[in-house]
């Protein structure tokens, strides 16, 4: 014999939500599993629960909890649910047939839907239900009681919905941040299947002035926050924002590549941060680092290149390089077999002490004397001339923009 009891269903306005666990808790009720009785005293069932009245009733009803605790877009006062009974227990689901995605209302059981249409004096009409919308954010009270409210919700008419395509699961907040599962958004050909995910948040504020009801898409340059993961035949019109000419990078990707299997993240600033191990970076093809501003690796511990090819450090025009080791060693090759005359590796020669020391040498090569049975002679090499014009190319020695530190 069938006993169970026929479910019903009707549309009501929130009157209270509640955001924390405030009943008292009847553990008998409760399950437990493995062994956890450790309860607070709130009962956290509660948690997403609503007060709410239909729209005959003057007073609340009484209480209904989300049917689904672990997916809920918490309602708003004065927002439509449905409603559902079963076994004698209520329960609410999210409504919405509103052209605004941040407020979710049914106007057939708003209060102030009972007066819909105001006659003007020119005997044209108007939706009062709107137009209290737009002005109180809560279209079941009035302006008045509005601003008395501590916790009153204002609706941002400039928030649109996206435009879907076939077979999308779209999930929209409140104000403009939303989740995309799509299969053909942005493909190339509108029907090969590219599993996709699209996650925004902030509508692009150009979008803002849009009518209301206009169907939008994600745009990945002029929204707040965008993450992309495509595949396949997915083409992302992302256009860099950098100025800084790409020499370093060869082969760097154009618009026409920016499809297939790929990870997108663009906003204002990016911060990631691994906060107790390894920050790894794997890059199969050419990896790169462009930017207007200054690239800079601060590390406590030592910082290794390794390549099986050429290392360029490349500074344009008339900037400089700096190799500044304070008061350590700089090793230019290898910094093993450290000698005198012969050695793998040696210091290094200043240049301009090397210019000073072979220019006293010349002078004293051209200032000799020479001991003689009759006393020392003073009469220097008969290719002085030549000595000194050898002292006066030694300043070809130095670099022009090469420089060693003295310690």
């Amino acid at each position: 014999m069938n006993t169970s009891l026929p479910i019903e269903s009707f549309l009501a306005s929130v009157s209270k939500v509640y955001l924390k666990a405030e009943k008292p808790l009847d553990k008998q009720f409760v399950k437990t599993y493995n062994d956890n009785k450790n309860f607070i005293e709130n009962d956290i069932s509660f948690l997403g629960a609503i007060e709410f009245k239909r729209e005959s009733a003057i007073a609340n009803e009484g209480y209904a909890h989300p049917f689904d605790k672990n997916n809920i877009t918490f309602p708003i006062v004065g927002e439509t649910v449905m409603i559902i009974k079963a076994d004698n227990k209520l329960y609410w689901l999210p409504f919405s047939n509103t052209h605004y995605p941040n407020y979710r209302e049914s106007y057939a059981i708003s209060e102030v839907s009972k007066e819909k249409e105001i006659k003007k004096l020119d005997g044209s009409t108007k939706n009062k239900s709107y137009n209290e919308t737009k002005q109180t954010g809560t279209p079941n009270e009035t302006p008045t009681k509005q601003k008395s409210e501590s916790n009153t919700y204002k609706v941002n008419e400039k928030i649109k919905f996206l435009q879907p395509k076939e077979g999308d699961t779209i999930l929209s907040g409140r104000v403009g941040n939303t989740i995309r599962f799509s299969e053909f958004h942005l493909t190339e050909d509108g029907k090969t299947s590219s599993p996709s995910i699209f996650i925004r948040n902030k509508q692009n504020a150009e979008l803002d002035s849009k009518p209301i009801g206009e169907l939008i898409i994600e745009d990945i340059n002029k929204d707040g926050t965008s993450i992309y993961i495509t595949s396949n035949k997915v083409k992302v019109p992302f256009v860099e924002s950098t100025k800084k000419e790409k020499k370093a990078f060869e082969k760097y990707p154009t618009s026409s590549d920016l499809k297939g299997d790929q990870l997108f993240v663009n906003s204002d600033r990016i911060v990631l941060s691994a906060k107790a191990s390894e920050f790894i970076i794997f890059g199969k093809g050419n990896t790169g680092v462009i930017t207007d501003g200054r690239y800079s690796v601060d590390a406590e511990k030592d910082i290794y290149f390794h390549t099986n090819k050429n290392v360029t450090l490349h500074s344009a025009g008339a900037n400089q390089i700096f190799l500044n080791s304070d008061n350590g060693k700089i090793f230019l090759g290898k910094d093993k077999g450290v000698g005198g005359a012969g050695a793998d590796v040696q210091k290094m020669v200043l240049g301009g002490e090397l210019v000073k020391l072979m220019g006293e040498l010349i002078d004293a090569i051209n200032k000799q004397i020479y001991a003689t049975p009759v006393g020392p002679t003073q009469a220097g090499p008969v290719n002085r001339s030549e000595f000194n014009t050898i002292k006066g190319k030694l300043n070809t020695l130095l670099s022009a923009n090469n420089y060693l530190s003295k310690s």
